[in-house]
């Protein structure tokens, strides 16, 4: 009897031991799991990064091929310059007309000279970013802003300012603000920017709109996704971005928070007045900080 008891003894702490593996064995594979969709997010977000960078690539090439085909005719209506020049110089007298005419041609052969390098400039950046060198796309968009398509270069202030005149791109480009306008309305059916008021450019609505990375968040704990939330806020353009980034948030929270049923509700209450009207920026900032302080009691 004792005999059989010893013997189911060891077994149950056989069975014990095999329940215990099989758990620990469960866990590290829901861990191998949980990283798989980690490591799957990240590629799925790499992959996005590399194909914008593929497009932008891709569109200053473009802009490359046209700016040097614009300065290769403006070179050769400058030779062309040059040899009327150099003709009418041997017809004229000598004196003041010879003198003007000498003038003419040293001004045409300076700008014979910039254009030069300006094709220079180009072909160096142009070769950079083929090769892959780090930085290249920044030094070729310079390259082109510098000396390029004033279309192009007009799109890259609108970009970088965010908001500008009409009668400042045509100061900056020391251009007639008729010239400026007509490129502006050029830009305007393609998408690239908006005309506000008939006098202030703003970027199309295509950039205005904040990439929200839903995806991201799913994977990162509430803290991180407060702290880019209220990065969102400071630099989203009008209501619609920042009630959809709450909205987002908001929504992948509540799947995280299994004890933050108020705090979701006050969440869900804001993204609500702001889509009636918008708010004061700063005060949500100050508020996602507020509701980031509760999500960590909570955990």
């Amino acid at each position: 009897m004792s005999d059989l008891q010893d013997r189911l003894r060891d077994k149950t702490l056989q069975i014990t031991a095999l329940q215990q593996k099989v758990g620990s064995l469960e866990a590290q594979l829901s861990g191998a799991h949980r990283r798989a969709h980690q490591l799957n997010e990240t590629v799925q977000s790499l992959e996005r990064t590399i194909a914008e960078k593929d497009g932008e690539i891709q569109m200053l090439r473009s802009e490359l091929q046209k700016t040097k085909g614009a300065l290769d005719t403006v070179g050769a209506e400058i030779r062309g310059m040059k040899a009327e020049q150099v003709a009418s110089m041997s017809k004229q007298r000598p004196g003041g007309a010879e003198f003007s005419t000498k003038e003419k041609l040293e001004t045409a052969e300076r700008k014979l000279s910039a254009t030069k390098d300006d094709i220079k400039l180009l072909s160096e950046a142009a070769t950079d970013v083929l090769n892959q060198e780090p930085g290249a796309i920044e030094t070729l968009r310079d390259a082109v802003l510098a000396v390029g398509d004033p279309k192009f270069k007009i799109l890259n202030i609108v970009l970088n300012s965010r908001s500008v005149r009409i009668d400042e791109l045509a100061s900056t480009l020391v251009i007639d603000v008729s010239e400026a306008l007509q490129i502006v309305d050029e830009l305007q059916s393609a998408g690239e920017i908006e005309l506000r008021e008939g006098t202030t450019v703003i970027p199309g609505k295509k950039y205005r709109e904040v990439k929200i990375p839903a995806e991201e968040w799913k994977t990162w704990e509430p803290s991180d996704i407060f702290d880019n939330l209220e990065d969102i806020v400071e630099k989203a353009e009008g209501k619609e971005n920042i009630v959809k980034a709450l909205e987002t948030a908001v929504d992948i929270l509540e799947t995280k928070m299994a004890r933050g049923g108020a705090l979701i509700f006050q969440m869900r209450r804001t993204a609500g007045d702001w889509k009636k009207k918008e708010g004061d920026r700063e005060e949500l900032k100050y508020t996602i900080r507020e509701w980031k302080g509760r999500a960590e009691a909570l955990a």
